[in-house]
């Protein structure tokens, strides 16, 4: 009975004529009966017409009888859903209107704040007032704070910008942006803020992700393009970072050299080591930076040096070496006159080579040079690759320091007194290492070979049976890439007659270490 009534209302919901209300709990039906419908009979079809037979009608589950004895059926099963929408409608009219009468921003979620955009480092230039481009503009009107130096801010001035301003020194950018904070600030630098600026500093310190450097004409550029010189064959010398044997490191014949300074005595301070060096016809032009633009003139080193009138103090040095007279060597082989006192006690020039030779120095490269009480191959080291970091390991620094004066070394190179293999582990990674056989030399073999970076070579030289024991030794265990003895004999003259006199022989070994160690 009830299959036939879902059937009947299914088909008069079909053809539009469904009851809007659903039958209440408490009413009765009609006594009249009703037809079932046979289950192959379609929908539309009409009943066929007969004589009807009345069937006594069963409970079923959901039909309970009420205070009359009539039994009452409960609602159909597919209006329930229309019923309960209509009294949840009903139910909740006072949400209904709040929802209907709030404003669209009480419902949505606020919005969270953009990021802050990176540090952006702008480069001014040279010219007053400067010439900017579109990003460096917008950069300047979106910035959160803007700092820069007093001659930076005052070119800024026709810009008429509302971001604050802050001054800084020079040399205390870091100090500054790590107060204000980097992330939406802008630093403002007069020339190229990569050459006239912390630009690189702050790159290497904070990452590319969070800094943005916007380039420009720097004064090493100006003076180079002033002079008709192609800045890809400069070699760069920034004096206002370093001492003035930096410099002296450079110094090789025939050689172009941008020395930019902070000083105005550091002009004349160069022209005498110049001339100490042996480069006294070496040119020098002047290039100096005032609001009338650039202004340069040549002078000869020995000129220079005599010189008494105030220079600018930011400056840009364009020095041509020229020939040199032989006091700084050009290739490695330091003369006995360059080492001084220690001559005696250094390593043989041939065995020095052989070991720069297999050492292979790069510019970028960290090395050790070990020896007890000398440091000539450190020098050699030092001199032929004046941009490596070189680490005289057993050497007194003030003895050090007048060798290096008189080798024409600058600033590359460092010295430890005296050290324990031990302690080799708080000195920076190497990738070349040489060690001159002496006392304690397998605990160094053992104890660099540990510290040595992958791909990294190592040289030791050995000129008595005990560093050749220890040779071996540490052989059997890392068996060794290339083996050299070299037999030297040294030529005096006594009475008039050549003699050579022979030395004892040094064994060197070379070892590599492995990409995947």
């Amino acid at each position: 009975m009830r299959r036939t009534e879902r059937l009947a209302g299914r088909c008069i919901r079909r053809r539009g004529t469904l009851a809007a209300t659903p039958t209440p709990l408490d009413a009765a039906p009609e006594p009249a009966a009703t037809e079932e419908i046979a289950p192959d009979t379609p929908l539309e079809a009409e009943a066929p017409v007969g004589p009807r037979r009345k069937r006594k009608r069963r409970r079923s589950k959901g039909e309970r009888p009420d205070d009359s004895g009539k039994q009452a059926e409960l609602p159909d099963i597919d209006a329930a859903p229309q019923a309960a929408d209509a009294e949840s409608v009903t139910a909740e009219p006072v949400l209904s209107a709040e929802i209907a009468t709030a404003p669209p921003e009480a419902i949505e979620a606020p919005a969270e704040a953009a990021p802050l955009p990176p540090l952006t480092v702008i480069s001014l230039g040279l010219d007053q007032p400067p010439t900017l481009s579109a990003d460096a503009l917008a950069a300047l009107r979106a910035a959160r704070v803007v700092l820069g130096t007093g001659d930076a801010l005052d070119r800024l001035a026709g810009l008429q910008l509302d971001a604050p301003q802050q001054l800084c020194g020079a040399d205390a950018a870091h100090l500054d942006l790590h107060h204000v904070g980097q992330a939406g600030s802008v630093l403002v630098v007069v020339g190229d803020a990569a050459g006239d600026g912390p630009a690189a500093e702050l790159l290497a310190e904070l990452g590319p992700a969070r800094v943005r450097v916007l380039p420009g004409v720097g004064r090493v550029q100006a003076a180079c393009a002033a002079l008709g010189i192609s800045a890809e064959i400069v070699s760069v010398v920034d004096l206002r970072r370093a001492p003035l044997a930096a410099l002296r490191g450079q110094l090789r014949a025939h050689r172009l050299l941008a020395v930019p300074v902070a000083d105005a005595g550091v002009p004349c301070a160069v022209a005498r080591l110049l001339v100490d060096s042996g480069f006294a016809g070496a040119r020098v032009w002047v290039c100096e930076f005032t609001n009338a633009g650039m202004q340069s003139k040549a002078w000869l080193a020995t000129e220079l040096a005599d010189l008494r009138e105030p220079l600018d103090p930011h400056a840009v040095l364009i020095v041509a070496t020229g020939p040199s007279a032989g006091v700084f060597p050009e290739l490695p082989g330091l003369s006995e006159a360059a080492l001084g006192d220690e001559a005696s006690a250094a390593l043989p020039l041939s065995a020095r080579a052989l070991a720069l030779a297999w050492l292979q120095p790069a510019a970028w490269e960290t090395g050790w040079a070990i020896a007890d009480g000398e440091a000539s191959l450190a020098l050699e080291w030092a001199r032929a690759v004046p941009t490596a970091r070189v680490r005289a390991v057993g050497v007194e620094p003030s003895l050090l320091g007048v060798a290096m004066a008189r080798a024409g070394v600058g600033e590359n190179l460092s010295a430890v007194a005296s050290a324990s293999p031990q302690r080799c582990r708080e000195w920076p990674v190497p990738e070349a290492v040489f060690v001159r056989g002496g006392i304690g030399l397998s605990d160094w073999l053992a104890a660099a070979w540990a510290r040595l970076a992958p791909g990294g070579r190592l040289v030791v030289t050995a000129e008595d049976d005990h560093a050749r024991a220890d040779l071996l030794n540490f052989a059997t265990h890392v068996p060794a890439e290339a083996w050299q003895e070299l037999s030297l004999a040294c030529g005096h003259t006594v009475a008039g007659r050549l003699r050579f006199a022979p030395a004892a022989p040094i064994r060197l070994a070379l070892w590599r270490k492995p990409l995947n160690d």
